[in-house]
């Protein structure tokens, strides 16, 4: 579940993002009243659902007849600092999935970095900078060429490593570069293993929200200034 968004007369939309087709916004007609069997604390973000959603006549929203739950956040929700990249990434996903088209390997990356990050022992500062490259892997967007030292500034323009500094500002310098090559090679269960000071991983962050703002159209972000002040 990425998004709920609350109506009047106790009724709400809601978006998933579903394996079969892709980006789905239904209508809930009821979250609280005695005859519902959806509750709007069962709709927490990153939450995952089978749900039985059908579409009425003359209706242009699919309706959700049916939810249940099969992993609910409660262990993210229950520390703020997962609580913190849970929020992120679900406001990340909302500004950034607009197609309804099936992508079955989107939708198991995103349900197995949940559940890891449900599950996971480990710190969770790098969590959400590892998950943007991943995700970033699976939409096409790595940059096309190799971190080195003749090549050592990212430029977020052209996604590309680049010798010398570009005529623009949105760059990474050569220490921001050189950690987004090294995270950029590691999967999800691999988050922890790298260690980043804070100032670093706050210019990384912003790096990378710059990155995605350019290359595909997405809004700026809130939630990341709560990220900062975890980390």
């Amino acid at each position: 579940m990425l998004q709920l968004i609350p109506h009047k007369d106790n009724s709400a939309i809601v978006k998933f993002f579903t394996r079969d087709s892709g980006l789905t916004a239904c209508w809930i007609s009821s979250l609280r009243g005695k005859s519902s069997g959806i509750r709007s604390s069962s709709l927490q973000p990153l939450t995952l659902v089978n749900a039985v959603i059908t579409q009425r006549e003359n209706r242009q929203l699919l309706t959700l007849k049916e939810m249940q739950v099969s992993f609910f956040p409660s262990n993210i929700n229950s520390t703020i600092e997962k609580s913190a990249v849970a929020i992120f990434i679900a406001e990340l996903l909302s500004h950034l999935i607009k197609e309804t088209e099936t992508d079955e390997s989107l939708f198991d990356f995103l349900k197995e970095s949940i559940l890891l990050l449900g599950s996971t022992p480990e710190k969770c500062a790098n969590f959400h900078l590892v998950f943007m490259l991943n995700l970033a892997n699976h939409l096409g967007l790595l940059p096309q060429s190799s971190f080195s030292a003749q090549t050592p500034y990212l430029d977020l323009e052209e996604g590309t490593y680049r010798a010398n500094t570009p005529m623009h500002k949105a760059f990474l310098s050569p220490g921001e570069s050189e950690y987004i090559s090294k995270l950029s090679a590691i999967d999800m269960k691999s988050f922890a293993t790298i260690a980043i000071s804070p100032a670093l991983r706050k210019n990384m962050l912003h790096g990378l929200l710059k990155y995605f703002e350019i290359h595909t159209g997405m809004s700026p972000l809130k939630s990341h200034l709560v990220l900062e002040e975890v980390f």
